[in-house]
C-alpha cells in the first residue's frame, strides 16, 4: 500500500501515531511534484531558500513557503495541464472574485477515499433513504461554486430520496424559499424517513427561526441529522450562541444537540474539520494547521492569534500543499480540550480585513507571477 493510501484510508482521522512519518513523506513527495511541474512554484521555492531535502521535522512545515488564498481569487496557477482536470469548482458567492480551482483524478479519489474515512468515524454514512434540506444553493447551468459541488456530495453519504434547496435558482441570482422549505418539511415529517439538512448555518437559523415563529413542532425521524458548513458569512449579525441554536433545533424539528454536526473547509484547502462535542475544531492527520502573524506570517505560539494556515498533501494539481486563509484563530494542543481526541485544535475567531493581508498576496503575486 503506498503512503497515499496509507494515510487518506487510515481509519482513525485522529491517529497521529501512525500518520507522522507518512506524513512528512508525502508533503516531500508533493512539493517535489508541484516544484517539477510547475515552473513558477519552482521560482517561488527557490526564492525563498526553501530546501526540500530539510523537510524531516514537522517544525519545517511552516518553512514551505505559503500562498494565500486571496491570491487564488485572481489568478490559476496548475501543476498540471488544465485539460486534465476532472473537476473544477469555486469558492462560495454569487458576487466579487472567487477563488477558482481544479483537481486531478489521483487527488479527487484520494479525496473521495478520505471522505468515506472521515464521516465513517464521525457515524455520518448510512444506508437509510434520507431526504435532504440543502441550505444552500440550487445548482445551475451558470455557477460552479465549490459550495454546490460539496453539498451535493453530501447527499451521497446516506441515498437521497429528494432534495429541496433554500436558495433557488431565478435564472439571474438566486432568492432564499424559507416558505418553500416549511411546506417541504411538513410533507418530508408524514414521510417518516430520516431528513438531512445540509450546508449554511443562517439558512438553518432562518428556517427554524421562522417555524418557532408559527409554533411549528415537528418531530423527525431519530435518525435525522444536521451538517453545518460555510460559516454565517453576510449575515454574521444574525448569529446566536452554539447551545442556543441547537436547542432552537430539538425545538421546532426533535432533533438532539448530538445529530448536530458543524464542519469547516475552503474551497483552496479541500478537507473537512468537524467540531467535537466541546465544539472545538480538531486537525485531521491529512492536515497540519499553523497560525501566523498577521504582519510577518511567522508562526506564533499555541494559544496566541493569527491567521489560520494549512499545509496538506492531499492536492496534487494545484500547489496548494501550503496556503493561508484570511480568517483568525486560535490553535490549542488537544489535550486542553477534554473530548478524548488527542490532536490539536483551533477555534475561530473572525476574519482579518483585506488590508492586513494585502502585502502577503502582493508577494506571492510577485513570486509566482499574476494580479495582486
Amino acid at each position: 500500500m503506498n503512503d497515499r493510501l496509507k494515510l487518506f484510508g487510515q481509519r482513525n482521522p485522529y491517529d497521529l501515531t501512525k500518520s507522522q512519518p507518512i506524513f512528512l513523506r508525502l508533503m516531500r513527495d508533493t512539493i517535489h511534484f508541484h516544484r517539477d511541474h510547475c515552473p513558477p512554484y519552482r521560482q517561488m521555492l527557490e526564492t525563498a531558500g526553501f530546501h526540500l531535502e530539510n523537510l524531516t521535522s514537522e517544525d519545517y512545515l511552516a518553512k514551505i513557503p505559503v500562498i494565500p488564498t486571496l491570491y487564488f481569487k485572481r489568478n490559476r496557477i496548475f501543476s498540471i495541464p488544465e485539460e486534465k482536470l476532472v473537476i473544477k469548482a469555486t469558492s462560495s458567492g454569487t458576487k466579487g472574485a472567487q477563488s477558482q480551482v481544479g483537481f486531478d483524478l489521483k487527488s479527487l479519489l484520494t479525496g473521495i477515499l478520505m471522505m468515506i474515512r472521515f464521516f465513517s468515524y464521525h457515524h455520518i454514512l448510512s444506508l437509510r433513504p434520507t431526504n435532504y434540506i440543502i441550505l444552500g444553493y440550487e445548482p445551475s447551468e451558470h455557477t460552479q461554486m465549490g459550495a454546490i459541488k460539496t453539498a451535493y456530495n453530501t447527499t451521497k453519504f446516506a441515498p437521497a430520496l429528494h432534495r429541496a434547496y433554500a436558495l433557488r435558482d431565478t435564472g439571474t441570482d438566486y432568492e432564499l424559499d424559507i416558505e418553500g422549505l416549511t411546506k417541504t418539511l411538513h410533507r418530508y415529517a408524514q414521510q417518516g424517513f430520516p431528513v438531512r439538512f445540509v450546508g449554511f448555518p443562517s439558512h438553518m437559523y432562518f428556517l427554524t427561526n421562522t417555524l418557532k415563529e408559527n409554533h411549528i413542532q415537528l418531530k423527525l425521524n431519530r435518525h435525522s441529522k444536521i451538517l453545518l458548513g460555510g460559516g454565517w458569512k453576510q449575515f454574521s449579525n444574525e448569529e446566536i450562541d452554539r447551545e442556543s441554536f441547537f436547542q432552537l433545533i430539538q425545538e421546532t424539528l426533535g432533533i438532539e444537540k448530538t445529530h448536530c454536526f458543524e464542519f469547516f473547509s475552503a474551497v483552496e484547502h479541500p478537507l473537512p474539520y468537524c467540531k467535537c462535542e466541546n465544539g472545538h475544531f480538531h486537525v485531521p492527520i491529512y492536515s497540519r494547521v499553523i497560525i501566523r502573524d498577521v504582519s510577518t506570517l511567522q508562526p506564533v505560539p499555541n494559544g496566541s492569534l493569527g491567521l489560520l494556515s494549512f499545509v496538506s498533501p492531499l492536492v496534487l494539481s494545484m500547489p496548494i500543499a501550503s496556503v493561508v486563509t484570511d480568517d483568525l484563530a486560535v490553535l490549542h494542543d488537544g489535550i486542553q480540550c477534554g473530548c478524548g481526541i488527542k490532536t490539536p485544535y483551533f477555534d475561530l475567531l473572525g476574519r482579518a480585513g483585506v488590508s492586513q493581508i494585502q502585502t502577503c498576496t502582493t508577494d506571492a503575486a510577485a513570486l509566482l507571477g499574476g494580479k495582486k
